[in-house]
């Protein structure tokens, strides 16, 4: 298996690479022309390739560079085209926002199926049922696993898991049966178009919170939920969440914010620059899953 990598998806392809075998990661080139459209340049071919990106920002430019990769590669010739995306676009988009209005998710499954796909790599779906947009396999990684073998290497800590809101709560339930620990849920409210963390829903007072989500972007929620643990006499808060998809606000935020630790994985190729911040990576799980025939 050859393994392509466009240049923000470079780093974590090549561990893998390296994992693997397989040699040096080949380079997808991308040339951007005055009117904004785009062309993907790279020498390679074979009958089975992985393709690696990222989508830390410019969302639908990276987007069209995937897809167009695919249709080079399709058209080369390749067999079996594998997309290895670590944090796939609009998976949150799993359903129409109006009546009769679109399901993105599905529109873009069918593109990159219509483009060659022939497998999906990814990572923690936000909606597991984005699979069954795809008639192609797909593998849905858990980050969880990964994050156990973090802490387990760690000194041992009095902690609690506790879910932001009752939609995380069977992640975090795995996660403290897993690590044998009290679990916590935080009930919201909404004001308008604002959700306020309002109950804490199991003991948190002086225990070590750990707070599970499967992203960041603004981070309001996150951040609401903290402010009340800690009000509810938490001895310390740290944060583990998978996707780092950080807003200019949320980042400020974070590098101020009160956590004992930052736990994130490498899914989004974000540079989160704060002290508390440990970068966990999901290499070798990419690994497993590319290993699967």
């Amino acid at each position: 298996m050859q393994i392509v990598a466009t240049p923000i998806a470079m780093p974590l392809a090549t561990e893998v690479a390296r994992s693997l075998g397989t040699g040096r990661v080949l380079p997808l080139q991308t040339q951007v022309f005055s009117n904004g459209q785009i062309e993907v340049k790279g020498d390679f071919a074979g009958p089975e390739i992985a393709i690696f990106q990222a989508f830390p920002d410019r969302v639908h430019d990276r987007l069209f560079e995937l897809l167009f990769i695919l249709d080079l590669l399709r058209a080369r010739g390749c067999q079996h085209l594998t997309a290895v995306l670590p944090h796939l676009p609009y998976a949150r988009s799993d359903r129409p926002a109006i009546v009769g209005g679109p399901v993105p998710a599905r529109l873009l499954a069918e593109l990159m199926e219509h483009a060659g796909l022939s497998r999906l790599i990814t990572v923690e779906l936000h909606s597991p049922q984005v699979t069954g947009f795809f008639r192609c396999p797909v593998i849905n990684i858990e980050f969880l696993p990964a994050l156990i073998r973090h802490l387990d290497r760690r000194p041992a800590r009095n902690w609690t898991i506790a879910s932001p809101d009752l939609g995380g709560a069977k992640r975090a339930e795995r996660l403290a049966a897993a690590l044998k620990c009290p679990l916590a849920v935080i009930r919201k409210h909404r004001e308008g178009d604002q959700r306020r963390s309002v109950e804490v829903l199991g003991e948190v007072a002086r225990r070590d919170i750990l707070l599970v989500d499967d992203e960041i972007n603004t981070g309001k929620t996150l951040f609401s939920a903290a402010d009340l643990l800690r009000a509810r006499g938490a001895s310390s808060v740290s944060l583990a969440v998978v996707h780092a998809l950080l807003t200019p606000e949320a980042t400020t935020q974070l590098q101020t914010s009160d956590f004992e630790y930052v736990f994130v994985s490498n899914t989004t190729a974000i540079d989160v620059q704060a002290k508390e911040v440990e970068v966990i990576s999901i290499a070798s799980e990419i690994v497993a899953a590319l290993q699967v025939s």
